[in-house]
């Protein structure tokens, strides 16, 4: 029905916060900008980068109303995620989603209770996809986070089949094999959203033509020279930007990729505050740390895509 929704970098925006840990909002616009002017095309709001399951239903509420008009405004995609492990909350926020003209509404398998089946993971999320509306509907698969991890293929064809607004997944996965049967499910009625940054090369040379990480809040000047140059053939420019980023991805992994992304943002001018607990604030020798080891790599880079 969508088929294709956008090709290029989707950010999976950090949610800002105050020092004492409550909403701060007002930072929205700048990391709107911040995106826009690096040529990301879009942003997928309130995932596991933006510590979804961390905030109320309320806040979160406040956050997709936030986006969607900024987003908007500065012409980038917005995907708002609003899964969760209690449904009728899920339903609530894409009906809100829908209602301030969301680009796009993703929701994940529910954690704490996991369907059984196939069956029932499709039965949890049709009543989140109808709330949608019109908006194009992506299942969030990441089964680092919900442990729920059916076959991504037997799953797509499943949601394909039950969901009418159904356009998509975004695959949290580095399992290659996984991600080619998604691309197979999806067909040409829907897309797949690469989400294993350290991985992106590799799903690009599947056929994958968008892609959404925490690196692209940060180092969306390395990635998109990554696939313009697989794009033109170049594969040794392309793997040359794959080892920094294997690399980048590698220290931000001894840091904690949320604490170490937030970190990253305020060295580009937006304080995103701390993440909520049980998360913490990276320790000031840390923090020097992981930015003596970015400016070796040249990196943070937000340089403009062309």
């Amino acid at each position: 029905m969508f088929m294709r929704l956008l090709k290029g970098l989707i950010a999976a925006a950090h949610t800002p916060t105050n020092e004492d840990g409550s909403l701060h909002s007002s930072i929205i616009e700048k990391q709107a900008k911040l995106y826009a002017s690096a040529g990301v095309k879009g942003v997928f709001v309130c995932g596991s980068t933006g510590e979804a399951l961390s905030f109320t239903k309320d806040e979160r509420r406040e956050i997709l109303e936030t986006w969607c008009p900024v987003a908007k405004a500065n012409t980038l995609f917005s995907i708002i995620h609003v899964g969760g492990a209690c449904q009728s909350e899920a339903v609530e926020l894409s009906e809100a989603a829908n209602s301030v003209d969301a680009g796009a509404v993703a929701a994940m398998a529910p954690p704490f209770i996991p369907p059984a089946s196939i069956d029932d993971l499709v039965d949890f999320l049709s009543p989140i996809a109808k709330a949608a509306g019109d908006r194009p509907f992506l299942f969030y698969d990441n089964p680092a986070r919900s442990h729920v991890d059916f076959a991504p293929g037997l799953v797509l064809e499943a949601l394909k089949k039950a969901i009418p607004n159904f356009a998509g997944v975004k695959l949290t996965r580095s399992d290659l094999e996984a991600a080619e049967a998604a691309l197979d499910a999806c067909g040409e009625e829907a897309q797949v959203f690469f989400a294993a940054d350290e991985m992106l090369l590799f799903a690009l040379q599947l056929g994958v033509e968008a892609a959404i990480g925490a690196s692209y809040n940060h180092s969306a000047g390395l990635f998109s020279r990554m696939m313009k140059a697989h794009q033109a053939g170049d594969m040794a420019a392309a793997t040359a930007e794959h080892d920094r980023a294997v690399v980048m991805i590698d220290v931000l992994h001894e840091h904690g990729i949320i604490p170490a992304g937030k970190t990253i943002m305020s060295l580009l001018g937006i304080e995103c505050g701390p993440p909520r607990p049980p998360l913490k604030p990276l320790p000031v020798q840390a923090a020097t740390e992981l930015a003596n080891a970015l400016e070796s790599l040249g990196l943070p880079d937000m340089s403009p895509c062309s």
